[in-house]
């Protein structure tokens, strides 16, 4: 078996975490977009309050306390979604990384089989150099290769 050959199932199983690093990615791209969604609702529906509330400023103080406790536990969930919102980020930040660094690994390797395959090629046409030109001494001579 050739060098060449040998290195065949390490760049498949290359491939493959790279198809399963790829694929999470896509998840994590995912969870992202639906964290930004959510972030985006929750602060749409504190600007839709927070416009509501100034239109109906004549409230009880009892009214105004709980406004404003309801504010503060909606910028609250604000501040919690941007954390996860960020984490998200981060995390299909890392994934890209793990990919990017798999996929120059694989490229490696496939560049390192093809070398062997060229060197496994050239060294194939030397041998068959080596019978032609011992062939052709053998003619012209009529005895078998010299030594």
């Amino acid at each position: 078996m050739t060098r060449s050959n040998r290195l065949l199932p390490l760049v498949a199983s290359a491939n493959e975490r790279i198809e399963e690093s790829a694929r999470k990615v896509a998840a994590a791209r995912e969870v992202f977009a639906r964290q930004e969604a959510r972030l985006a609702e929750l602060m749409q529906y504190r600007q839709q309050y927070e416009h509501g509330a100034a239109e109906l400023q004549p409230m009880r103080s009892f009214s105004v306390a709980n406004s404003r406790a309801f504010q503060a536990q909606l910028d609250e969930a604000v501040r919690q979604q941007e954390s996860r919102v960020t984490a998200a980020r981060e995390d299909v930040e890392r994934m890209l990384d793990a990919w990017s660094k798999l996929r120059k690994e694989a490229r490696a390797m496939e560049q390192l089989v093809e070398r062997f395959v060229s060197d496994e090629r050239r060294q194939v046409e030397r041998v068959e150099q080596r019978h032609a030109d011992d062939s052709s001494v053998t003619r012209k001579t009529g005895r078998g290769p010299v030594e």
